[in-house]
């Protein structure tokens, strides 16, 4: 019994797991796992918004050029109106 008298008894494995998982969890950043995703779909919606804008103003601009015979003309005209249509669906979505 002298023997026993010194040594202390090592710590349980409940202990040690929960110190361990305190340690883990103050070195990761305090983020929201949706919050990275909600992000990229904004994202994505706000440039596909410009986009489709671009795109059917200069669809439009293009079909009138091939019917009325006028070269770029309206195309041009079309493309500047399609930017300007993504740019307003833009800052109405954010």
């Amino acid at each position: 019994m002298a023997e026993d008298a010194g040594k202390e008894e090592p710590p349980s494995l409940e202990d040690f797991s929960e110190r361990l998982d305190a340690m883990r969890g103050a070195n990761e950043p305090d983020s929201d796992p949706k919050g990275n995703g909600a992000a990229w779909g904004k994202a994505m919606r706000v440039s596909s918004e410009l986009l489709a804008g671009l795109f059917v103003g200069s669809l439009l601009g293009l079909g009138l050029d091939k019917w009325l015979g006028t070269a770029p003309l309206f195309l041009l005209i079309g493309m500047g109106l399609g930017f300007a249509a993504g740019l307003r669906n833009l800052s109405r979505s954010l």
